[in-house]
């Protein structure tokens, strides 16, 4: 079997996906439309590509475009990431079994789904495709809701996500911290909404628990949550440590206690909640977090919390904090599933036998199973007993 996966550049979180590609397929393509960007570069995403041998570069003046679109004709299976809609459209006027890998379209609310222009981008990249053989690849749990509302069929929506390099360990590491220590991991935009772990940090110290919580990444509202921690006294508890490369994220990860993403709709997936996971981490959600709804089963493999609701936040940080054991189970439990079921392997493994079976395999949960729709109120907390 031929695959192609075209996208924009090829970044450490797809590494894992492609070189499970390239070891189960006859021939295994990816197209990178464009180079990495230097900001990119800059957090640590750099990676050295020459290794890899089935990158096509587009941008490269050695080779043809005639050879890419060869590609975009030939390959048995064409995955679409980020890219040209005029890749989409050439794979499509053959009508060969393509997917569309990608996030939720409406993260900005789905009134969007209204205005003429966004309408139109949305259309022009699947829905002038929706009667061809091109399938959904969902990065976000919101996605099927997403093309549904647009007249996709929902049926054609499979659960994907993004699968990065992960903890390769065989038994989840160890946490020996004389204090619990929590650990927030990204970019600080406004859409990850990081003061909420700040000012969570505040009420752990009121309440007289021992705890330490660290930033790792940079972006522009880290003067604002430095500015807010000296605020509010906590220069004791709470340290920003800057970005680092990913293999000293993963470090990080391996020995911190809890993890927190506190991401509002705008987070299309969240790699760094598999990441945790892998680890051992035990990891608070927010409910809006497009990897939410496929990776974490509340109060099984880690714990949700209502997105707008702070204190809802606040109580389950708490909670975790004081609970050494629940901690523990929870924080095995995100290593199973991992290694067991959201992984690389899994994913590429479960395509790969969809494709040959001609989607008559079927799964009940995990990657390749329906993305049945999920709306944005699907998660309520549970009141206080």
């Amino acid at each position: 079997m031929t695959v192609a996966f075209v996208s924009c550049f090829l970044n450490h979180h797809q590494i894992p996906l492609c070189t499970e590609f390239a070891k189960r397929c006859d021939k295994f393509y990816f197209i990178e439309t464009t180079p990495m960007p230097r900001a990119r570069r800059k957090l640590g995403y750099g990676i050295d590509t020459a290794k890899y041998d089935f990158i096509v570069r587009t941008y490269d003046s050695s080779v043809e475009e005639s050879f890419v679109y060869e590609l975009l004709r030939d390959c048995d299976v064409v995955v679409f990431g980020s890219c040209p809609n005029e890749y989409i459209e050439y794979r499509m006027s053959f009508n060969k079994l393509s997917f569309l890998y990608s996030e939720r379209f409406f993260k900005k609310g789905v009134w969007r789904r209204f205005i003429p222009r966004t309408y139109r981008k949305v259309y022009d990249r699947v829905l002038r495709f929706k009667d061809k053989e091109l399938y959904a690849l969902c990065a976000s749990a919101y996605l099927s809701w997403d093309l549904s509302l647009l007249g996709f069929d929902a049926q054609k929506c499979y659960k994907w996500g993004y699968f990065p390099q992960t903890n390769t360990c065989d038994v989840r590491p160890k946490r020996d911290n004389p204090v619990c220590r929590i650990i927030w991991v990204g970019r600080m935009l406004p859409l990850k909404r990081a003061s909420l772990a700040v000012k969570a940090a505040a009420k752990l110290k009121a309440n007289g628990l021992d705890f330490s919580l660290d930033f790792i990444g940079m972006g522009e509202c880290e003067e604002e949550l430095k500015a807010l921690t000296c605020k509010l006294k906590l220069e004791d508890k709470v340290h920003f440590l800057g970005a680092m490369p990913h293999e000293q994220v993963i470090e990080q990860m391996e020995s911190a206690d809890i993890f927190l993403m506190t991401s509002n709709f705008r987070e299309g997936w969240g790699a760094v909640v598999n990441e945790a996971m892998s680890t051992g981490c035990c990891a608070l959600v927010s409910s809006a977090v497009g990897s939410a709804a496929y990776l974490i089963e509340d109060e099984q493999n880690g714990l949700l919390y209502q997105y707008g609701n702070s204190k809802d936040f606040e109580n389950k940080l708490c909670k975790l904090v004081e609970d050494k054991q629940l901690r523990e189970r929870l924080g095995q439990k995100a290593f199973e599933t991992i290694r067991y079921h959201y992984s690389a392997a899994v994913a590429v493994e479960r395509l790969l036998e969809f494709i040959e079976s001609e989607g008559k395999v079927s799964y009940t949960s995990g990657p390749m199973s329906k993305a049945q729709i999920i709306k944005n109120n699907w998660y309520k907390s549970k009141p206080k007993r």
